[in-house]
């Protein structure tokens, strides 16, 4: 068996850390309304808070966001603001030009309650699978993980002591929000900047954690927060072998532990079998066939290159097909 030297362990990581698993790490947005949808008569967000981060998963064709439960409850306590209480980038980068860049929250699944084993120092309950909205045709996630088996991700007997994992998220501390006003129109911004710690996975006799001992400089908390529910990744000598083997929950002291993928893989995979809860109301009361119709066509104007007719005139040629 060859020697792996520093030289090529590095190439390896940085492989990883550029790989579909990464990219498909995604920033949570909260954001606040100043005004009800009925007062204003429209949605419009006033402001963008909050910090967190998540995984892009597709299953079944439809499209979810992994995270660590406690995301979502520590930025949203209590009842639920509005409709879209929180969105996450539909693609991987770092700007947008519209709503349509964005995924919309329709439920949270409950996925941790089928999880029925524990690891000291972890609640293995603080996981939860957002499904989102489809997005329409393009604006398609670029980067995503496609869940269709128990070998989509890390399996237990994968796991070893001292093996180099990768952390991968959005700290609060890189990705702030700034309020000074930039103009009428842009009230505060923001970076996107995710960001990748290695390290090294020990199994204690009663214990199992990520180390960062082999990153310069010590991890405290305040360099984390906010990495919580993003990916947890191998490395391997190819950047397509990367597979998920966990999210982040906690970290801090220079170490950070984490849900393994073998704990939460089944629970995804039947994600049905818990309770959820609605975050959009849509999604009960769905709306008529020419709303639908309207907004896909709105949409197919703006986005759509080779899209020549008028609204009306596509609607009313729609409406006719569907009343015959």
């Amino acid at each position: 068996m060859s020697k792996l030297t520093q030289k090529k362990l590095k190439k390896y990581i940085d492989k990883a850390a550029t790989s579909n698993v990464a990219k498909s790490t995604r920033r949570f947005f909260f954001n606040h309304l100043y005004e009800s949808i009925e007062s204003r008569g429209y949605f419009h967000v006033d402001q963008m808070y909050g910090a967190g981060s998540g995984v892009l998963l597709k299953i079944n064709d439809e499209f979810f966001v992994l995270t660590a439960r406690h995301v979502i409850e520590n930025n949203i306590q209590g009842e639920l603001q509005n409709e879209s209480p929180f969105w996450v980038p539909a693609k991987n980068r770092a700007e947008w030009s519209s709503q349509y860049d964005f995924l919309f929250p329709k439920r949270v699944w409950n996925v941790g309650e089928l999880i029925s084993e524990e690891i000291n120092g972890i609640d293995s309950s603080d996981i939860c699978l957002v499904e989102v909205f489809h997005p329409q045709k393009f604006h398609i996630p670029d980067h995503f993980i496609e869940i269709s088996s128990k070998d989509s991700a890390l399996k237990e007997e994968e796991f070893f002591n001292g093996q180099i994992l990768l952390v991968t998220g959005y700290p609060f501390e890189r990705n702030s929000f700034d309020f000074t006003p930039q103009s009428e129109n842009i009230t505060h911004t923001t970076k996107i900047q995710r960001h990748t710690i290695p390290g090294r996975y020990i199994i204690d006799e009663n214990d199992s954690y990520i180390s960062f001992d082999i990153t310069e400089g010590e991890t405290c908390h305040k360099n984390v927060n906010g990495m919580s529910g993003g990916a947890v990744y191998n490395v391997q000598p190819k950047a397509n072998q990367v597979k998920l083997a966990g999210i982040p929950v906690t970290a801090g002291d220079n170490i950070c532990r984490f849900i393994p993928s073998y704990m939460f893989i089944d629970a995804i995979i039947n994600f049905r079998d818990s309770s959820n809860r609605t975050i959009d109301p849509i999604v009960d009361n769905p709306p008529s066939l020419e709303d639908v119709m309207k907004v896909t066509l709105s949409y197919l104007k703006q986005f759509d290159p080779d899209f020549k007719e008028t609204i009306e005139d596509s609607l009313n040629k729609a409406m006719h097909r569907t009343s015959r």
